[in-house]
């Protein structure tokens, strides 16, 4: 799998400039940042055939299928669905493998499940609800979007949030593209601090560990793709492994966060511009053999038909009037009589009569003295 990411080198370059800013000059460097991220994945390199993926898209389009021949066996996920998913069906749950708008036939595992909204799920390590086949750092070289990363989303705005307290930190579990792009539109749109993304490794045990665990997630989004997590929430019935992929016996979230205004701005914000594949253009239909067929031999009746046309109409316009006895016809005579007719009355009106003469002589009279004949 091959994917670019030049927009979003430009966004994190300008996001690390932001951090580096600090004070007063942060909060006006960052509303220049990058307001909106696109990136390509590709799921078939071999004919270059790539999707982009945009913060504020609606998703959505046709479902389609990873190549499973030539060279792209070399994908692991071969031959499952992808895409199809939108931004209406992009909330989980806080179950890992929630938020599947098709496909999650087995809710004891999400191995071997496709990937709606084309963003592979977020690995817990090996052991947990089949996650094991997306864990691994080879595999996340892979991962459309980049390795998974974690961000920790805190405000220190208290004219805008009075009432958060200082406990209140999140923390955002997702491909690299994606926190970058999250973390530049909460700084904007719900004043949270600056932060920079750092390594994702769930295995990491002891009470001292600052790594999230699946018992944390408050909320899942875009096929539990991307995850925002608590740490003092403690969900137990994410505990045991064995555990359906649903949120039936959740534990409720705790009271100091359940209503937080802060909480509310941020998955309002994650709901609505984490970056989702572009609808895939609708496949066009082949024509069929017979369909082809009967192209050509349509094209082919119509061009003898045409030229039998043109054939026809020259033959009448070069024709003329058969006389086979060389003696004219009788209206060919009519028509000789009379322009002989026609010759002689003008002749003899063109010829003045003496009689004629001496008429047009008397009655014009002398006009000119030129003209005067004296007797």
């Amino acid at each position: 799998m091959m994917f670019s990411i030049p927009t979003a080198f430009v966004a994190f370059a300008t996001f690390v400039q932001v951090v580096q800013a600090g004070g007063n000059s942060c909060a006006a460097s960052n509303a220049k940042a990058t307001k909106s991220i696109r990136f390509r994945i590709a799921y078939a390199p071999s004919s270059m055939d790539s999707s982009s993926v945009s913060s504020w898209a609606d998703g959505g389009g046709p479902r389609t299928t990873i190549a499973q021949n030539g060279a792209d066996l070399s994908n692991p996920f071969a031959g499952r669905e992808y895409a199809g998913g939108g931004r209406w069906d992009i909330l989980g749950t806080t179950a890992y493998g929630s938020g599947y708008p098709y496909g999650a036939t087995d809710v004891k595992t999400i191995k071997g499940r496709p990937f709606p909204h084309a963003m592979w799920p977020i690995s817990w390590g090996p052991g947990y609800l089949g996650g094991e086949e997306y864990w691994g750092d080879d595999i996340d070289l892979l991962r459309p979007g980049g390795a998974v990363g974690t961000i920790n989303i805190l405000t220190k705005d208290t004219s805008k949030w009075p009432n958060v307290g200082s406990d209140e930190v999140y923390t955002m579990i997702g491909d690299k593209e994606s926190l970058t792009f999250m973390i530049s539109d909460l700084v904007r749109v719900c004043h949270a601090a600056p932060a920079t993304p750092r390594k994702f490794d769930p295995t990491t045990a002891g009470t001292n560990s600052t790594q999230p665990r699946p018992e944390n997630v408050v909320q899942y989004y875009r096929s539990s793709s991307f995850a925002l997590a608590y740490p003092k929430y403690n969900n137990t019935f994410a505990l045991p492994s064995s555990n359906l992929t649903t949120n039936h016996g959740s534990v409720p979230l705790p009271g100091s966060i359940i209503n937080s205004p802060f909480l509310r701005c941020v998955n309002d914000t994650i709901r609505a511009s984490l970056p989702l594949m572009d609808a895939l253009s609708k496949p066009k239909k082949k024509l069929s053999a017979g369909a082809i067929a009967g192209i050509v031999i349509g094209s082919v009746a119509g061009a003898i038909l045409l030229l039998i046309c043109c054939s026809c109409d020259g033959e009448i316009r070069g024709q003329q009037p058969s006389n086979p006895t060389g003696n004219p016809s009788e209206s060919q005579q009519v028509a000789k009589d009379y322009m002989a007719n026609a010759d002689t009355l003008k002749g003899d009106q063109a010829k003045p009569t003496e009689d004629d003469t001496a008429l047009n002589n008397k009655e014009s009279g002398p006009k000119d003295k030129e003209n005067v004949v004296y007797v």
